[in-house]
């Protein structure tokens, strides 16, 4: 999917419960094979609730997380989909961020964009998936709007889990939009013992790249502009031996360049608002 793949938000144990599940025990029935790691159990019970023509937001949402825990998305996708079709508006409303999440993990960004409410998500799970599809998607003015909306989430989140989320959100927007240093403040503040921390370490040293290439652009204008005032002048301000030394260090600037850019390929460099027309 990407250059870089996001740690999976929905390993065993990295599992949230989000939703309540009094009253349905079938919910409960899911739940339970799934924190004991029952998978073809969870995974049994799973396939019966969604078989069902009507079932309850709580059923659907742990049905939903067992697949995320034991199985895949595009194994499951069409009865995901079947099942939330045809339930209420009022279900839908409901289990709208979980339609994120689904089409986000399958990099379908078009269709979680359908279901993401830019201006009031509900979970830190929607607002993870659905800025990763506007940023890919580019835009941008979205993500600016969905950025404050972590931002607020992130001041009042106390699991560590759902912070983990929020600032990878808002990390990558940062990174995207060439606000380095709100990115690498967001990446060190990665509690490490959160699925992300992979994305973190290497997201603060590919900023750090960034500056280096962002510096050997500048560099190798300055050097360009160097020579054509040189040409214009018919070479007066530049004698033989400047010349030369201005050749050695555009030489050692595109060395330079090729080895970053080698470590930062096109997709890395557009994710940290590096124009790849510059190389």
């Amino acid at each position: 999917m990407k250059e870089s793949e996001p740690a999976n938000p929905k390993e065993p144990q990295h599992e949230r419960h989000t939703t309540s599940i009094q009253g349905s025990a079938t919910a409960a029935e899911i739940r339970g094979y799934a924190d004991i790691g029952m998978k073809k159990e969870a995974l049994r019970a799973v396939r019966t609730v969604l078989a069902k023509r009507r079932i309850r937001p709580e059923e659907f949402a742990e049905a939903h997380r067992a697949i995320g825990v034991f199985s895949n998305f595009d194994k499951w996708k069409c009865k995901l989909e079947d099942t939330y079709n045809r339930q209420s508006r009022r279900f839908k409303r409901a289990m709208r961020p979980y339609m994120v999440e689904l089409y986000g993990s399958l990099g379908e960004w078009e269709a979680a964009l359908q279901f993401l409410s830019v201006r009031e998500p509900s979970t830190a799970t929607e607002m993870y998936f659905g800025m990763e599809s506007l940023l890919e998607l580019d835009k941008l003015q979205d993500a600016k709007t969905l950025a404050v909306e972590c931002s607020k989430a992130f001041e009042s989140a106390t699991d560590a889990f759902e912070q983990s989320l929020l600032l990878t959100a808002l990390a990558r927007y940062y990174s995207r939009i060439r606000r380095w240093y709100d990115s690498t403040n967001a990446w060190e503040h990665m509690p490490l013992e959160q699925p992300f921390r992979r994305d973190a370490l290497s997201g603060i040293v590919k900023i750090h790249l960034a500056r280096a290439l962002r510096a050997i652009y500048r560099g190798l204008q300055a050097l360009s502009e160097l020579k054509k005032k040189a040409d214009n002048e018919n070479q007066l301000s530049l004698p033989g031996n400047d010349l030369a030394l201005t050749a050695r260090a555009e030489k050692e600037l595109l060395k330079f360049q090729r080895g970053i850019e080698r470590l930062l390929p096109g997709n890395a460099r557009k994710n940290l608002g590096i124009d790849i027309g510059q190389s």
